[in-house]
């Protein structure tokens, strides 16, 4: 992955504006106290992972209308995937961070690009996520800060506003969680 400084900077900014406690991990934003949260499961009744073509449809599905709700149609977005290890060139990476001082913890090396928001382009990469193979991304929209993060069972989302969470465990009831802590 390459990342020109532009790029870097515009997107060190950004996430700096809307989330600046927080690294671009969709389990670092879970922690963050103040930071609207919702987790939708990809398949019916919690399944983790899809067994079929029929499954597969399902996850990609339930990711077209949960981003498309918070991210927008043909909305800019920061699409953030990230690397564990070393950071081998600073130069390509837009940020670098531990979550923690301690030196067994891995080192997250993120890149960034901007692109709008469409339906079917990341369908590879959703479902690379949802196998829980070791790509991870995020998407955040450009202008509200919005966040997008599926992960190997389902999605979180983090949107603007409290309420913004309300409106969407309203519209999709059955996509939710029913542990307590909505995981």
């Amino acid at each position: 992955m390459t990342q020109d400084n532009a790029t870097a900077a515009e997107f060190r900014r950004d996430w700096a504006r809307y989330h600046p406690t927080c690294l671009p991990l969709g389990w670092a934003l879970r922690r963050c106290a103040d930071t609207p949260w919702v987790r939708f499961h990809g398949l019916p009744g919690s399944k983790r992972y899809a067994d079929d073509q029929a499954e597969r449809n399902i996850i990609l599905s339930r990711a077209q209308a949960l981003s498309e709700k918070l991210l927008g149609v043909d909305q800019y977005c920061w699409v953030v995937e990230t690397d564990a290890g070393d950071a081998s060139a600073s130069n390509e990476v837009v940020l670098t961070a531990t979550e923690t001082d301690d030196p067994d913890e891995p080192v997250w090396s993120f890149y960034a690009s901007r692109e709008c928001w469409r339906a079917g382009t990341h369908d590879a990469k959703l479902l690379s996520i949802a196998n829980d193979e070791p790509r991870r991304a995020i998407w955040m929209r450009c202008d509200n800060g919005a966040v997008f993060a599926p992960y190997d069972g389902g999605f979180d989302l983090f949107p603007t506003s409290w309420d913004a969470v309300d409106q969407l465990k309203a519209e999709w009831p059955d996509w939710l969680s029913d542990h307590p802590a909505g995981l």
